[in-house]
């Protein structure tokens, strides 16, 4: 009867031990979930600024590509130069702009996953000329963060 005992008591050890380990373990994966990228934490808002300031302040490809969805990126990659993205995708072509979020479709507080419209009206310099217009992007959730799907005017 005491061997049994003792079994029991060792049992109980580790399975203390276990649960301790096990709730550890369980606390530091909700901690790494709930950090998550930088880029997931963005609102669709923001991530169309960083878009469409790349396609006319910064001309910087790479932020454009990582920002859109496969289809948006394939374009991308097949006019290659600033300046042909900007007639061809954005259909506005600027020297430089000055962009101004002019609405956001979609709930208020950004937490569904369902496509959002943004609107931008997009201000610039274009050969000694000023010219303006509005232009919807039109947001998705893919891979855990926002990419631009569609540009319209």
């Amino acid at each position: 009867m005491e061997l049994v005992i003792r079994t029991m008591k060792t049992n109980t050890k580790l399975s203390k031990r276990l649960s301790i380990k096990t709730s550890l373990i369980a606390i530091s994966v909700l901690f790494l979930a709930a950090c998550g990228s930088p880029e997931s934490k963005k609102m669709p808002e923001e991530v169309a600024y960083d878009f469409v300031n790349a396609v006319y302040n910064t001309k910087n490809i790479d932020v454009i590509k990582k920002n859109s969805v496969s289809k948006l990126a394939g374009l991308v990659d097949h006019y290659r130069s600033n300046k042909m993205i900007q007639r061809n995708i954005m259909q506005l072509s600027l020297d430089t702009a000055t962009i101004e979020v002019s609405d956001v479709g979609g709930d208020f507080f950004r937490k569904s996953k369902k496509d959002v419209k943004v609107e931008f009206h997009i201000r610039g310099k274009y050969q000694g000329g000023i010219k303006a217009d509005d232009r919807f992007l039109t947001m998705t959730w893919q891979s855990d963060r926002w990419k631009v799907k569609r540009i319209t005017k």
